[in-house]
């Protein structure tokens, strides 16, 4: 779920738009993981565009995004889950175990769509899906960049990571890696992620609320 609101031009864009390159060529060189990960595009400014549904890795488009408006970021947390679902009824309707489907949302602001119960609502959705039997039937992730609200994304979910800088590349190697441990492992399975970049870091809120991040 990438941002790409006015605020998001410039290198944020440009460098977004190569991470996204980046991640899946990354995915690729795993020859069980391109076999096994399925991936969604969801931008969005003042308006929120499916710019691609779920698709295996081989298959997703690396856009060429631009970054212009505002930050309807609730009405494009609250598609992402519609999707997810979607997606996940499908495998169910199949017989084909899947693992816990991730939500991974980039943004460098906060949310300002027209009404404020939207937020709360897509807020309640995430907390629902995320809480569901023991491990949850979800994982939301929030990379904040530059000035992102971090006590909105708190209220998201405890999985929040700070950007210092607007270099993608090393959020998005740990993605493509997490990804390729978990396509490798048994559904249910505990994984244990590599460490962040060196530019990326949990923050302090997260830290003090524990360490549920899988």
């Amino acid at each position: 779920v990438l941002d790409t609101s006015g605020s998001m031009s410039g290198s944020a864009i440009r460098n977004l738009n190569e991470g996204i390159k980046r991640f899946k060529n990354n995915v690729m060189e795993d020859p069980i993981a391109q076999k096994r990960i399925d991936v969604a595009l969801v931008t969005f400014n003042s308006k929120v565009q499916v710019y691609s549904d779920f698709t295996p890795i081989s298959k997703m488009p690396t856009p060429e995004l631009t970054a212009a408006g505002r930050t309807d970021m609730a009405s494009a947390v609250n598609i992402a889950l519609d999707l997810v679902n979607e997606r996940t009824k499908m495998y169910q309707s199949l017989g084909t175990p899947c693992h816990k489907p991730w939500i991974f949302m980039i943004t460098d602001g906060e949310n300002n769509s027209g009404s404020c119960g939207d937020m709360e609502a897509a807020i309640a959705k995430v907390r629902e899906e995320e809480s569901k039997g023991s491990n949850g039937h979800l994982s939301f992730w929030a990379l904040g960049v530059g000035d992102y609200n971090p006590t909105e994304m708190f209220k998201l979910t405890n999985r929040v990571i700070e950007l210092k800088d607007c270099d993608f590349e090393g959020i998005f190697d740990w993605l493509s890696e997490s990804m390729s441990a978990i396509s490798q492992s048994q559904v249910g399975e505990h994984i244990q992620f590599t460490e962040l970049p060196e530019n990326a870091r949990k923050t302090k809120e997260d830290r003090a609320i524990g360490d549920d991040w899988n």
